[in-house]
């Protein structure tokens, strides 16, 4: 995802804030993936003051500024509270008691294993929130452009109840998922090309005058959201008969 959309994550992450505000949480160590351009930092050094805040440098602008990854791993080294930039991925000793990741587990081949992965480096009691773009998105597209290679498929964009599915399978408790729909309309078909090409709907190799562009020049996002929680960490993965519930998900009827 290009530069081109960086309201898009701005308004996104804005949204993934306003689901969070409810949730009591203290972290005192925060994992941001990816780090578009600082955006998502920015707006959790707001809302968490107090948390050390890695983040996992975006491949897509890690050679366009180096000079901005190499000043923040510097910063980190003086300052141990201001966090790192991390461009090799997570380190193994690390832990985090929230992770974060804003429109990226669409590009992710396998997101059973990234999921997986989150897990080993959550605290007991930590939280992984996430927003992606869903399987509707850029369905206008692929009406329009039926039998057309120049379109590719975002590898991790899986209904939500799949993602739900993944959440269960690798231990986290009390997932919760939720999606909604944003419309894109243009006035161009170049401008709406453009955006095909930034979301990844449209291959970087694609001939754009063979693509037939749909009518009205609209383009669906199907955004969803989803959240759980890391409990019970340490126990066994064969004990499929004890639940466990949060102290906060105990009502009085």
């Amino acid at each position: 995802m290009t530069t081109s959309l960086s309201w898009l994550r701005a308004e996104i992450q804005e949204r993934i804030l306003n689901k969070l505000e409810p949730i009591k949480l203290s972290p005192k160590r925060i994992l941001l993936e990816p780090d578009f351009s600082g955006l998502n930092r920015r707006a959790f050094i707001k809302r968490f003051p107090r948390a050390q805040i890695d983040s996992i440098a975006d491949s897509q602008i890690q050679g366009a500024t180096p000079f901005r990854i190499k000043l923040q791993q510097a910063l980190s080294r003086i300052l141990p509270n201001s966090g790192r930039l991390l461009d090799q991925g997570i380190p193994a000793d690390a832990s985090y008691d929230l992770i974060l990741s804003n429109l990226s587990l669409q590009s992710r081949s396998n997101p059973g294993a990234w999921l997986a992965n989150c897990h080993q480096h959550l605290t007991e009691g930590g939280l992984i929130s996430f927003a992606y773009l869903g399987p509707d998105t850029g369905k206008e597209l692929r009406n329009a452009n039926l039998e057309a290679g120049a379109l590719q498929a975002l590898p991790g964009a899986l209904d939500m109840h799949d993602i739900g599915d993944a959440l269960v399978q690798n231990r986290y408790s009390d997932p919760v998922m939720d999606m909604e729909y944003l419309y894109l309309e243009y006035e161009t078909e170049q401008a709406l090309y453009k955006d095909g090409l930034a979301l990844g709907l449209i291959s970087p190799d694609a001939q754009l005058d063979r693509l037939y562009a749909p009518s009205p020049l609209k383009l669906t996002l199907e955004i969803v959201y989803g959240h759980a929680w890391v409990l019970a960490k340490n126990r066994s993965s064969g004990d499929t008969k004890t639940a466990y519930i949060r102290v906060d998900a105990i009502k009085r009827k």
